[in-house]
């Protein structure tokens, strides 16, 4: 699937995932027993917190590695210190 190429299209795209979500949750809601409605929706919350689970992990990530943050300033020297500026031989070839 394409990524969306805005953080509006992204939005819309997550609340019309959730309205059709919503609305078919209803639709179905009065022919499920109890039983079967509280385990559709553990499943579903389940289901949605994993999918959730990359988004939070790449912004805590992005938070940590963020360029004023120390990790971020020791990566930044390592790569520095790593690279001389000069091709290796093997490109040169």
């Amino acid at each position: 699937m394409p990524k969306p190429s805005s953080p509006v299209q992204a939005s819309l795209l997550a609340v019309t995932q959730t309205a059709v979500g919503c609305g078919i949750g209803l639709l179905i809601a009065g022919k499920l027993g109890r039983p079967a409605q509280k385990t559709t929706a553990t499943t579903m919350i389940s289901v949605g917190a994993l999918l959730a689970l990359p988004v939070l992990v790449g912004v805590i990530v992005r938070a940590v590695n963020r360029p004023n943050s120390a990790r971020g300033m020791r990566r930044r020297l390592e790569s520095i210190r790593q690279d001389s500026g000069f091709p290796d031989e093997a490109e040169i070839l």
